[in-house]
Formats: C-alpha cells, sequence, structure tokens
C-alpha cells in the first residue's frame, strides 16, 4: 500500500454541538495519528447573524467585539484540547467567505486532512458548517471528513466502499485501506451496477475482484455485495445503515468533471444525506491512486 502521510488536521469550528463532535472526533484521529492540530473559525457577516435577537433588542456588536468573544471561545477549547490530550492545537480566527477561507488556510498551512461537521439538510437554512461543508468538500484538494451530530464517537469498524460504474471510483481504495489499517476496520465492498444486465454484473464482478486483490495484499479484512438501486446514493446510505457500517468513502473529483456541475449527484447526496461520517476526496492525477493495470482494468 502507497504510505500517506498526515501530519496536519484542520478542524473548522462554528461553536455548535455538531462541531463539538466533530472536534472530538477530529483530536481522535490526531491523536492516532500524532498529526498536529489547527482549529479555525471563520466569522461571515450577514443580517442572518443577529437573527436570534429579538427585534426590540437588537444591539450589533463591532467587529472587535466579535473578535474578541471568539478569541475567548477558541482560546477556551484550546485551554481544553491541551488538558485532556495534552496537545496544544493552533488556532485562527478570520473573516470573509467560511468555504474560502478554509480553503485558504488549508492550503497555506501543508493540511493533510479536514474533519468538519454538518446539518445535513432540512428544510430550513443551514447554519455555518451546514451549508459550508458541502462546498469544502467541492473544493478541497484535501481529504475532508465529515459528520452529523448523531454519528456520535468514530469507531471506524466497518468501513464502506462503494464501487461505481465511474472513472476514478477505484482509486479511493487507497484511502479506504490506511483509515482500515488506522482503526483496525474491515472493509466493506459494494459494487453499484446501473443495470441487471449480464454483461454490466460480470464488469462488476470483475471490477470488485480487482479491488479485493489490492486490499487482500496488504492483508486487511474485507467482504464484497452487489447492490442494485436506481439511486445508488440512497442504496450506499441503506446498505450502509443496515449493515452497521460507521464511515463511508468516496471520492468527487469524476463527477465533476463528468457533469460539469460543483458536484456529482453521487456525492451530493451521500454528503447531505449520511448520518454515517463521510470521507471525501477529489480526485487528481497521482493522489492517492493506485495500480490497477494488472487486473484487467483500463
Amino acid at each position: 500500500m502507497k504510505k500517506i502521510s498526515i501530519k496536519n488536521i484542520l478542524i473548522p469550528v462554528d461553536f455548535t454541538d455538531t462541531s463539538d463532535a466533530a472536534t472530538a472526533n477530529g483530536i481522535k484521529i490526531a491523536a492516532l495519528l500524532k498529526a498536529n492540530i489547527f482549529l479555525i473559525h471563520v466569522m461571515e457577516f450577514n443580517a442572518y447573524n443577529y437573527s436570534v435577537f429579538p427585534e426590540t433588542e437588537i444591539v450589533i456588536p463591532s467587529v472587535l467585539e466579535l473578535e474578541s468573544a471568539v478569541d475567548k471561545k477558541m482560546n477556551l477549547i484550546k485551554e481544553k484540547i491541551r488538558k485532556k490530550f495534552s496537545i496544544i492545537p493552533k488556532v485562527l480566527v478570520s473573516i470573509g467567505d467560511v468555504p474560502s477561507e478554509i480553503i485558504r488556510f488549508s492550503k497555506k498551512e501543508k493540511i493533510d486532512l479536514i474533519v468538519m461537521g454538518t446539518h445535513g439538510i432540512s428544510g430550513y437554512k443551514e447554519l455555518f458548517i451546514g451549508s459550508n461543508a458541502q462546498r469544502v468538500v467541492t473544493l478541497s484538494e484535501i481529504p475532508v471528513l465529515t459528520m452529523q451530530k448523531s454519528s456520535g464517537k468514530c469507531k471506524f469498524k466497518k468501513i464502506l466502499l462503494p464501487i461505481d460504474n465511474s472513472l476514478h471510483s477505484r482509486e479511493k481504495v487507497n484511502l479506504a485501506m490506511i483509515i482500515a489499517d488506522l482503526f483496525k476496520a474491515k472493509i466493506q465492498i459494494i459494487g453499484l451496477p446501473d443495470s441487471k444486465e449480464k454483461k454490466v454484473l460480470n464488469m462488476f464482478n470483475i471490477k470488485c475482484r480487482s479491488v479485493e486483490k489490492i486490499i487482500a495484499a496488504d492483508e486487511l479484512p474485507f467482504k464484497t455485495t452487489l447492490v442494485y438501486g436506481i439511486n445508488l446514493a440512497e442504496a450506499s446510505i441503506k446498505f450502509a445503515s443496515k449493515n452497521k457500517c460507521d464511515l463511508i468513502v468516496i471520492n468527487t473529483g469524476h463527477e465533476s468533471e463528468v457533469t460539469g456541475i460543483f458536484m456529482g449527484a453521487f456525492a451530493q447526496q451521500i454528503v447531505n444525506h449520511s448520518k454515517i461520517p463521510v470521507l471525501s476526496f477529489k480526485h487528481s492525477e497521482g493522489h492517492f491512486s493506485i495500480d490497477t493495470s494488472g487486473f484487467g482494468i483500463s
């Protein structure tokens, strides 16, 4: 397996319970990897920020007052982390567009993994992280781990690895193997054919066998199942829930290239609707790639 170094982990913070859960899990992963932790809060000013105040009591604080209040909260989090885990995170407070600032900072500090909470999709306006997680996943060139509050503590004992018919789908295998090795987890491979035709099913069986050989070479436990569904994202989430998977690994780069939209329908639905943590990364040539040339698949 190609070794990948994750030395710097970035955790966006917005002081919600969801953000707190993501922070706790990000710290756990950092401790296992002996990685550095970076915490970032981005202040994005608009009328919605003050909608929590009754109209008769609106007192809009100055930028300096807000920065001071945020600094205090961030330093409290920093101190709690120091006391509990003997880790001293680097803290940053920034002003601007949330996803853009997260991506800018991740590049500046050479971040290897972003861990952030998401409130998922609801009928209401999403909050700080909920409305921005998908944009970060779309823009980021490095892996992004997203999770909802309901995800609980990251155990990662069974990792779901969806294999669809997209060009670069197999390239996420390497990343799943690294997490499986780290957490002593089992990899659950699911082939997602878009047709029940014999030719298509045979192709997926061959594709899954190639993935199995790669995983078996590293002596990691795995199981393979073919899952057919009209909506492949929905089928994946349903399978993950039924089979008690606790992480889904997907990639997004091939979908944005093919569809011409920010993120393909499969990845978009997984990130927005999965109650199970999702590890996403955008395909780029040579990044997290594995050689499958010896398995008869172009």
